[in-house]
């Protein structure tokens, strides 16, 4: 009788809830049903695998064309290739010559031009030979015998640089006594170089002052190595942490002032190779000084 009537009880306090929320929420809500669990199968091996191959195969042409250079014409050969046995004594020595293909056009495409630019001082000069180079090359990396020592064939290297260099260098100061002549250029003390295109009023920056300028940078042959114009954003910096040639020039010019500056090797990187400046050049400028912070007034 007792278990009965707690369990007449326990049966009341859930049906009250249950029937206040029956009011609350006239609309009744389905029990969620139980979906049996899909059956999967293992897709077969080889099945996969060829899936697999489909899937990848157009990432591997585009890095094949894109990154290995290989010629889409000859795609056939690259696929003979990984369908081989690529531990095999024919497919190391398949790679072997790939790996020499390979040097063949960097020296080509680079090395040669760049021996080129440091023997004769232009990239697309003809001074190199370039079967002489590949037979250097060739006895060196197989060790056989050379007719030049490593160190006579460094002299011959340096000789060569030297001689170049030179008459770099002449060319440049000749340039220089030119320019000179022309009508328009001042020369002071130190050797630098410049003609007002435009004559500003404004204040003259100090060797301590920031300065905002507009410029371009280019060799006597008209190469141009920078510009803040191509950049579309004048430069900020100050007038000591430049060039001496700069410094000078910059302490002198008024605001609003575009000078055209030519710039002695001395005054500039003299003996050392900048980037796309060689060593020993003369540098011209167009500078317009848009701000300078200095109070001196314009100096005559």
């Amino acid at each position: 009788m007792k278990i009965r009537t707690i369990f007449t009880l326990a049966l009341a306090a859930l049906m009250v809830p249950a029937v206040a929320q029956k009011k609350k929420q006239p609309k009744t809500v389905k029990a969620a049903q139980i979906v049996p669990a899909q059956q999967l199968k293992p897709v077969d091996a080889k099945i996969f695998s060829y899936a697999f191959g489909v899937i990848q195969g157009g990432s591997l042409k585009d890095y094949l064309i894109q990154r290995e250079g290989v010629d889409s014409a000859y795609l056939h050969d690259a696929v003979r290739g990984f369908n081989a046995d690529g531990n095999s004594v024919e497919a190391k020595k398949a790679m072997a010559y790939a790996a020499g293909l390979k040097i063949a056009k960097m020296n080509t495409d680079r090395i040669i031009p760049a021996i080129n630019k440091e023997a004769a001082g232009k990239s697309d000069a003809n001074y190199v030979d370039a079967a002489e180079y590949v037979r250097g090359l060739s006895q060196a990396v197989l060790g056989e015998p050379t007719t030049l020592t490593v160190d006579s064939a460094q002299k011959l290297i340096e000789q060569q640089a030297a001689y170049t260099q030179n008459i770099y260098k002449q060319a440049n100061q000749a340039w220089l006594l030119a320019n000179a002549k022309k009508a328009g250029v001042v020369t002071t003390k130190s050797g630098l170089q410049y003609k007002v295109l435009v004559k500003g009023t404004g204040a003259v920056p100090a060797d301590t002052s920031n300065v905002e300028v507009n410029y371009e940078g280019k060799l006597i042959d008209g190469t141009v190595f920078d510009s803040s114009y191509r950049r579309n954003q004048p430069a900020q910096f100050k007038a000591n942490q430049v060039i001496k040639g700069w410094t000078e020039a910059l302490t002198h010019m008024p605001e609003g002032s575009t000078w055209e500056l030519y710039i002695p090797a001395e005054l500039a990187y003299g003996p050392n190779n900048q980037q796309q400046i060689p060593a020993n050049s003369t540098l011209i400028f167009k500078v317009e000084l848009l701000k300078a912070n200095a109070v001196a007034k314009p100096r005559n």
